[in-house]
């Protein structure tokens, strides 16, 4: 995990939005904002997908380069908040994942 005292919730990958098209790397990182530690977690849970999506990063970075799309990449592990889901989604903030209990 990487922590910092700045916090982006999100980066931009630039590209031509003419093309019609932008990439989305929703569960791209594994990062937590230092505020919420590590979420009561060992650090090996980070290294799993129940963190995020691994390879998403490359690939979508990747993908934005040779179609020169613009991307928008999500810097948060999907254990903090799942972006992909809906506000009353019980599965927006877990506090189970893979028979893993999230305490924080």
């Amino acid at each position: 995990m990487t922590r910092s005292t700045v916090f982006a919730p999100f980066d931009i990958i630039e590209g031509d939005r003419k093309r019609g098209i932008v990439l989305l790397g929703d569960h791209a990182r594994r990062d937590l904002p230092d505020d919420y530690g590590s979420l009561g977690l060992p650090s090996a849970e980070f290294d799993r997908h129940i963190a995020y999506d691994i390879g998403v990063e490359a690939v979508t970075r990747e993908l934005a380069a040779l179609l020169g799309v613009p991307a928008v990449l999500a810097n948060f592990s999907r254990l903090l908040i799942d972006p992909n889901r809906g506000e009353d989604d019980p599965t927006l903030i877990r506090q189970l994942y893979d028979g893993i209990v999230v305490p924080g």
